[in-house]
């Protein structure tokens, strides 16, 4: 709220000037008549203003400047130190799955890439597989980041599997070299398959604790799809092989198509242990985009709000008292 000095100043400017009109209304009513004959026509105001009307004038400004100073229910800045932000991204054989149009990869693409033109502050990017990689470390160059969201492909990583623990570390030692201060996010762009590496519960305990909030894209879906081996895939001498041998989908050991699926709950997991959300990626990345621009701001609390609803009708009560409800003459 605004400081209360300054909502009494406002207040008792607000009184001298309505003494100041008072007078000045006395003046020219003395120029264009003597006081006894208008008396005779119209009720005139008295001639001093009542203690009670400026008293009820100063405190509907003095409240309004309270309510106005708090900014209503808009937030509070947090960050001091701007945004900074890791595009954490899946590079996992199983994003070539079709399942979604026109692939898993393509709409990571897509929604990383439109993340990263409507994200303020500074950002990194991270792909994972079976290991992640740092391919860019923070900076505001925006056609960077861009570019790597729409290069994003397994072959890139060249090691199989879907570590989601190891893209995370990798993500929390970015952040941790950034400036102090500063809102911290990662958004996580992934089917949410975990078939290599540890847990990642020790990762969502490190983030929690360095402030870190995690929000989580799931792309896929629940019936899941096979993965098609193309010239984007990282295939072990094995899967060349087959490859070679005709097979067109990534098979099993028995040779049956591997099937992968959405695993929205360790996504959920992720992000509801940090603070953050989770979004499926055929609803759009909207609610992500204004987690991240109002991310820095804290909302006011109720016992907050409460005030600012009672200074506002002490506000109201007081101006409509001294313009309508005390005589004024």
């Amino acid at each position: 709220m605004a400081p209360l000095p300054i909502a009494l100043l406002l207040g008792a400017l607000a009184v001298a000037l309505r003494l100041l009109a008072s007078r000045r209304s006395s003046a020219d009513r003395e120029r264009l008549a003597e006081t006894s004959l208008l008396e005779r026509y119209v009720r005139l105001p008295a001639h001093a203003l009542s203690p009670v009307r400026l008293a009820l004038l100063g405190a509907g400004v003095v409240a309004i400047a309270l309510a106005s100073g708090s900014g209503g229910t808009e937030a509070r800045r947090l960050d001091e130190g701007g945004a900074e932000t890791i595009l954490m991204l899946d590079a996992s054989n199983s994003m070539l799955a079709g399942d979604v149009e026109p692939s898993r990869l393509q709409v990571q693409r897509q929604l990383a890439a439109r993340l990263a033109t409507r994200t303020e502050g500074r950002m990194g990017v991270v792909y994972f597989a079976g290991r992640a990689y740092v391919l860019s470390p923070l900076t505001t160059d925006m056609s960077a980041i861009e570019m790597l969201a729409e290069g994003v492909r397994p072959a890139a990583v060249g090691l199989g599997g879907s570590s989601l623990a190891s893209g995370l570390t990798q993500a929390i030692d970015l952040l941790a070299g950034g400036e102090d201060g500063a809102r911290k996010s990662i958004v996580v762009f992934s089917d949410g398959e975990e078939t290599a590496g540890a847990p990642f519960g020790e990762a969502i305990g490190r983030a929690r604790e360095a402030g870190i909030v995690i929000h989580a894209v799931g792309i896929g879906t629940e019936l899941g799809g096979q993965i098609p081996l193309t010239r984007e895939a990282s295939l072990d001498p094995t899967m060349a092989a087959r490859r070679r041998g005709g097979a067109s989908v990534l098979q099993g050991p028995d040779g049956s198509p591997v099937i992968t699926r959405l695993n929205a709950a360790s996504l959920r997991q992720m992000s509801l242990g940090t603070g953050g959300r989770y979004v499926d990626g055929s609803d759009g990345i909207d609610a992500i985009e204004r987690e991240l621009a109002q991310g820095g701001r804290e909302p006011l609390t109720s016992t907050e709000d409460a005030a600012v609803a009672a200074l506002l009708l002490l506000a109201f009560v007081s101006l409509w008292g001294e313009g309508f409800l005390l005589p004024r003459g």
